[in-house]
């Protein structure tokens, strides 16, 4: 099949959003896209088997493009839900999924909202700081980033954040230092990995501090090798030639591909299954659908294949159950209903529609405790 592309629109407090799923036969890849005022907000990539037929495939890029705009629709009713609500962690854990699909000021006005509300953490000022980055405010990023550090300073996220606002106002050895130190605290980081090279590769360029610039070729050597250890999919064409530049020492083409690189990163949305668990088990748990916790359970169990240590998979496989159980008691109570609809005088139906009123009252209570 050559091409395949899907489009719907999303109106949220006057604003439209699309989400535009478009099927790449030359990259044997579906890429889901949000848009926001002519403006790619997001990407999601999602490969597929090249042997697969031409309707299987439409099912799956509709799937696919479904799925993104029921989580996209969802964190929008979640906002609408939530406006009258004093939750400070629902607030906040909404500005995080906000932030992930890069709804930066959608992001930004719920962190803030649970910082009023007494969630000062560093978690939301690492929100904050990163969505100011994002819109370009470096000043205010900064003191975002040091108010973070200030409650978690053994926090590497903060580090490599407050690196990048360096980095932006070419603040070189600012920059390399916070990245060595998020580094310090994780040496397995790789986003700091990356960073670090392009913060070296830049400070050349800008001339800045000569002594960076020391045995900068085998250093750059190394922290590349290193980034490709720890995420061997940045084997790409744009990462191979920045390392082919390193060879050469053309310092500038090393910032270019490598920018690049970043960009294409950043560009993709990071979903995050905890946290789209919990914001919709605890606020939209009646409108999910069998299908759906079966096609989540699957996906946890895929991420638990990858990450079999992670003790956070097990535990949101265990609320998935949870809620699967909520569903299908809910439709036991359903069927028993029915049952008397038919037969008022079905006594056996009247005793199980009460067994199962208790039940159903008792893990809708679970479910909740679960979540909170």
């Amino acid at each position: 099949m050559d091409g395949y592309e899907l489009r719907s629109e999303i109106l949220s407090s006057g604003a439209k959003y699309y989400v535009q799923s478009t099927l790449v036969p030359a990259q044997r890849m579906i890429v889901t896209s949000l848009f926001h005022e002519g403006n790619l907000l997001s990407k999601q990539n999602e490969t597929y088997d090249p042997a697969i037929d031409d309707d299987r495939l439409r099912t799956l890029v509709r799937r696919l493009h479904e799925e993104r705009k029921s989580r996209i629709t969802s964190l929008f009713d979640i906002r609408e839900s939530l406006k009258k609500e004093a939750d400070a962690r629902a607030h906040l854990k909404l500005g995080d999924a906000f932030y992930r699909q890069k709804l930066f000021k959608e992001s930004m006005a719920e962190v803030i909202r649970s910082i009023k509300l007494g969630a000062e953490t560093s978690e939301a000022y690492a929100i904050l700081g990163n969505c100011l980055l994002a819109l370009g405010d470096h000043d205010k990023a900064l003191k975002a980033f040091h108010k973070g550090i200030e409650i978690s300073p053994e926090y590497p996220d903060l580090f490599n954040a407050l690196g990048l606002t360096y980095l932006k106002m070419e603040r070189c050895r600012d920059a390399v230092d916070s990245f060595d130190r998020a580094l310090a605290l994780n040496a397995y980081y790789q986003d700091a990995h990356l960073n670090l090279a392009l913060a070296l590769a830049r400070n050349v360029i800008l001339k800045q501090d000569y002594d960076l610039s020391r045995g900068l070729k085998s250093r750059l050597k190394e922290i590349l090798d290193k980034n490709l250890q720890l995420k061997p999919s940045l084997d790409t064409e744009d990462f191979r030639a920045a390392m082919s530049a390193v060879d050469v020492e053309r310092y500038d083409v090393v910032c270019e591909k490598l920018s690049d690189v970043k960009r294409e990163l950043e560009r993709t949305a990071d979903s995050d299954l905890s946290l789209e668990l919990y914001l919709i088990l605890k606020f939209r748990a009646h409108e999910l659908t069998e299908e759906e916790i079966d096609r989540s359970i699957e996906r946890l169990k895929l991420e638990m294949d990858a990450s079999p240590g992670f003790a956070d998979l097990q535990n949101d496989l265990g609320i998935l159950y949870t809620a699967k159980c909520k569903i299908l008691i809910d439709k036991a109570h359903q069927a028993f209903e029915g049952a008397l609809a038919i037969n008022r005088s079905f006594r056996k139906a009247e005793k199980n529609l009460k067994l199962t009123a208790n039940d159903r009252q008792g893990i809708h209570f679970l479910l909740k405790a679960l979540l909170d």
